[in-house]
């Protein structure tokens, strides 16, 4: 019963984040000059201390940045804006620490020796989840009604860089790490060769278009079910792999080889398996008002120990790791698992459309008295996202991903306001196949896992470049999933979560 009393109780822990982060992103300016900045708004061509513009371009000084928007618009402010320029508060902040020289690029602590060969920078992120079920969840299986707060990661960055070379460390205090012992990355890059970078240690291999996204720029909290599932065959973190990715202004490749993932579980077919990741894209429509992106991604992993396989997925949502609604349970004979699926995103101004479909392949072998059949398990999600003010989601040519929305620093006495996104996501993982293959003595040959389809909707606000607060609705549908406690006859549920982000 204390349990369930907990439901949307804030920490204290957790109200000291809120105010430091608001603490963070407040101007340290008085309201009397916030509004003085606001009277001496103007619009600038071009300015020496202002933002590079390109030809058929203006901006709008609001105060503590530029609004940059296209000359055929009357006016450019944070609902209109294409691109956003904050003042760099950290530009000017720099310490000489005997040879070397302390500065804060993008707020983060960075050492650099005279001769600028070497370098030593650190940076943070945080994730705070909080959320629960909306009503009791009894009558489908196993409760799974209550609400929690953890900490869904909680990193520290660590790169050393000399010349070309640079070493990354990167713990991770997250309760998802518990079982990677709390290590994010521990790679070494070569970025000597333009637009490449190679690199090999425990790090995470790009395996679709959702995975390579930075947690941070996330349209919701959570990845799709497919994207968890493919990534889980040969990528994720921290996982063992060497590869490389080179990009252009209208291309992108990147492949890696990789092993098995550092986890204190790892068992049976992925320990000591071998396998890659191949992810490619092209950028053919690129303007002010357009970005087309098409990709395609793959993996593929071939068995270790042994031949045991198992699929599982939850709510789209961590809240509670061990509860999977469809789930295919061990499955026996698997020799090798891949992937393959297109990627493809459409932005028009501020609306961004992304969409992308695997099909999960397990190869299997036959024993000595029962043919196996080999199972397939499609998965598909399409997301949409509107920038409601601040900058608009930007195509990103390193990554080919669309990075998150910016905006002005919060600072309400100036009207202005960050950046305010909406989104939402369908997306459906069906763990069936061969629902109806038996063997002479009636075990079931393939797998009664269960089909998935989740609705997802939610709003993101970004106060600064440095904080970000998420909130989510998912409603989810789960037919019977054979054998699953969770979900005995189907399952639908009702969730609220919600993330406080801070990085640097």
């Amino acid at each position: 019963m204390k349990k369930n009393n907990r439901s949307w109780r804030l920490n204290s822990h957790v109200i000291l984040f809120y105010l430091l982060g608001l603490g963070a992103v407040l101007p340290l300016e008085d309201i009397a000059e916030a509004k003085e900045q606001q009277e001496a708004k103007s619009v600038v061509t071009q300015d020496v201390f202002g933002p590079q513009l390109s030809a058929g371009e203006y901006a709008t000084n609001f105060g503590q940045g530029w609004y940059i928007c296209p000359t055929s618009q009357a006016s450019c402010n944070m609902w209109n804006a294409y691109k956003v320029v904050n003042v760099d508060p950290y530009k000017n902040i720099q310490y000489q620490l005997g040879s070397l020289n302390l500065t804060f690029p993008k707020g983060r602590p960075t050492l650099t020796s005279s001769n600028g060969r070497f370098s030593l920078s650190l940076g943070m992120l945080m994730h705070y989840d909080m959320g629960g079920f909306l009503g009791p969840d009894k009558r489908y299986g196993q409760d799974v009604s209550g609400s929690r707060d953890f900490l869904r990661r909680g990193r520290f960055m660590v790169a050393a860089r000399y010349d070309d070379f640079i070493l990354t460390v990167s713990p991770d205090a997250g309760e998802f790490f518990n079982d990677t012992y709390h290590l994010f990355e521990a790679s070494l890059k070569y970025v000597g060769f333009k637009n490449t970078v190679l690199n090999v240690g425990l790090l995470q291999p790009p395996s679709s278009m959702e995975d390579t996204e930075s947690s941070n720029g996330y349209e919701l909290i959570e990845r799709p079910m497919v994207s968890d599932i493919v990534r889980n065959i040969s990528g994720g973190e921290p996982r063992l792999a060497l590869g490389g990715t080179h990009w252009g202004k209208k291309y992108y490749i990147s492949a890696h080889v990789t092993g098995e993932r550092l986890l204190t579980t790892i068992k049976n077919f992925q320990k000591n398996q071998v396998g890659g990741t191949l992810r490619t894209a092209i950028h053919p429509v690129a303007t002010p008002d357009y970005d087309l992106h098409l990709g395609m991604s793959a993996s593929f992993a071939f068995h270790g120990n042994n031949r045991k396989y198992a699929i599982a997925t939850g709510p789209e949502s961590q809240i509670w790791l061990s509860k999977n609604y469809i789930r295919t349970g061990t499955i026996d004979g698997v020799d090798s698992v891949w992937s393959i699926g297109p990627e493809v995103a459409l932005r028009w101004k501020r609306l961004v459309v992304q969409s992308e479909y695997y099909r999960v392949n397990l190869q299997r072998v036959a024993d000595e008295i029962t043919h196996r059949p080999n199972l397939h398990f499609p998965g598909w999600y399409i997301s949409t996202s509107y920038t409601i003010f601040g900058q608009p989601r930007s195509y990103d040519q390193k990554n080919a991903v669309f990075n998150a929305p910016t905006g002005s620093l919060f600072n309400p006495a100036a009207g202005e306001w960050g950046a305010l996104e909406w989104v939402a996501r369908w997306s459906v993982m069906d763990l069936n196949s061969h629902i109806h293959s038996y063997s002479p003595n009636g075990q079931l040959l393939g797998s009664y896992g269960g089909k998935q389809t989740a609705w997802l909707t939610g709003l993101n606000w970004s106060p600064s470049s440095h904080m970000r607060i998420m909130l989510n609705y998912n409603h989810i549908y789960a037919s019977r999933s054979y054998g699953n406690s969770y979900n005995l006859n189907g399952r639908s549920s009702n969730l609220i979560v919600s993330r406080l982000q801070f990085t640097f």
